[in-house]
C-alpha cells in the first residue's frame, strides 16, 4: 500500500442517505477526491467512481483491494 500512501490517502465513512459505506481516495497535494468505492447495504455490492480522467492502474487496484478488506461487514451481531 506504500504507493497508495505516497501521493494519496483514504477516508472511510458511512453514508446514511445512500445506505452504505464508502472509501474515498484523496490526492494529498490538491486535497481533491479522485475516486470512491461504495458498498451498498441494500444490494451488498460495491461500485467504483473515478473523478479524475486518468489514475495509475496500480493505484486503482490498491484502492479496490483496500475497499474489499475495509468496507463489507465481516460479521453479524447476534
Amino acid at each position: 500500500m506504500s504507493d497508495l500512501l505516497r501521493r494519496y490517502h483514504t477516508v472511510r465513512g458511512s453514508d446514511v442517505d445512500r445506505d452504505g459505506m464508502f472509501l474515498e481516495l484523496i490526492d494529498k497535494e490538491s486535497g481533491d477526491e479522485v475516486a470512491e468505492v461504495f458498498y451498498s447495504d441494500v444490494t451488498h455490492q460495491m461500485t467504483i467512481s473515478l473523478f479524475q480522467p486518468t489514475l495509475p492502474l496500480h493505484v486503482v487496484e490498491l484502492l479496490i483491494k483496500r475497499a474489499k478488506d475495509d468496507l463489507p461487514p465481516t460479521r453479524t451481531l447476534n
